[in-house]
């Protein structure tokens, strides 16, 4: 008996050495020297963004009203494909790219030839070729008429923004505004979403048609939740979040088995990572602080030593060579059932 009671003691001094040998996780992680936030590149703006004249678009829709002899209304045409404007008796005038004014002279030019003294008149019914696209991890992901004046934050609300899911009542951001971008032609234009939404001028540009506003998921920066609390889960990462929100969504700390005491917190390249503890006990009664947490961080909730004393002391090691997969199998697995 006194020989199993030795074995327990000194399992248990040696997990208490384990944990003091940790440093003390920093709540703000440049408190630490060895750290090294990633360079985050701000997108520039746009100095200038003047307004474009309206041009017509194959899809747009058209009333056109002609004036001579007598004048005639022909409702319902529509700029087809190639840009071209049927016009009864004149046949196909090419329209696409052109202002009105422009539009008007050369269907103009197509009558005279049957009617010298014709006038027109077009005027849009609907601006159906004037789209821009939502992709992506939107609410609501899709085409959207652009209305002249229109900019990023409008195209964005229209969208509702990025998708949000829900888990155990909580909501769940799904959709990765830092990292989103709009694509105009064959090159992304250097505005940032987030600042757009903000109502920075620079960045919150006019949108044309044809814009695309591609929103990535946020499984491209995620906080990995593992070892004993209710619901091990990778969690989406935002500018703010903190140790005690991540472990709120992955439902706490076990209370039978965890050890509220000692939360590692892995953070860096797995192959030469730095690994702190901090104690949820400490933080409660607030003798510690709440700790930030930045992309890529592993909050692991290790074993009560009662309960396993050899996961406090080996649980690590596995870890570090296991995270990626993990991180990848789960990411779909999460995504799926917090919508």
């Amino acid at each position: 008996m006194r020989r199993v009671t030795a074995v327990l003691l000194s399992f248990m001094l040696l997990s208490a050495c384990i944990r003091h040998r940790l440093p003390q996780a920093p709540a703000h992680p440049e408190d630490d020297p060895a750290f090294t936030a990633p360079e985050v590149i701000r997108p520039r703006g746009l100095d200038s963004d003047p307004p474009a004249a309206l041009e017509l678009l194959p899809g747009d829709v058209i009333q056109l009203t002609t004036v001579s002899a007598k004048t005639e209304v022909y409702e319902g045409l529509i700029v087809d494909a190639m840009g071209q404007l049927h016009v009864p008796l004149a046949g196909d005038i090419q329209v696409g790219g052109k202002t009105l004014s422009q539009a008007e002279k050369a269907v103009e030019r197509g009558l005279q030839r049957y009617d010298r003294f014709v006038r027109v008149n077009l005027v849009i019914s609907a601006l159906d070729g004037h789209m821009a696209t939502v992709v992506g991890a939107a609410t609501t992901p899709g085409r959207f008429k652009v209305s002249p004046g229109m900019r990023l934050a409008d195209l964005l609300a229209l969208a509702g923004g990025p998708a949000i899911g829900q888990s155990e009542f909580i909501p769940t951001l799904l959709g990765n505004l830092d990292l989103a971008r709009l694509v105009r032609g064959d090159e992304t234009v250097p505005v940032s979403v987030q600042l757009a939404r903000r109502g920075d001028p620079k960045h919150n540009v006019r949108v044309q048609p044809g814009d695309q506003l591609f929103i990535p998921p946020v499984t491209d920066e995620l906080i990995m939740v593992l070892g004993e609390v209710t619901r091990p889960q990778p969690v989406a990462y935002r500018e703010g979040l903190r140790l005690t929100e991540v472990l709120a969504r992955a439902g706490s700390v076990n209370t039978q088995r965890g050890d509220r005491k000692d939360i590692r917190i892995i953070r860096g390249p797995l192959d030469e990572p730095r690994v702190y503890t901090t104690s949820m006990k400490a933080l409660s009664v607030g003798d510690s602080k709440d700790i930030l947490l930045v992309p890529g961080d592993i909050v692991y909730v290790s074993r009560a030593w009662y309960a396993s004393t050899g996961d406090v002391l080996n649980a690590l090691s596995p870890l570090l060579s296991l995270a990626n997969a993990v991180a990848i199998l789960g990411v779909a697995g999460a995504i799926g059932t917090t919508r």
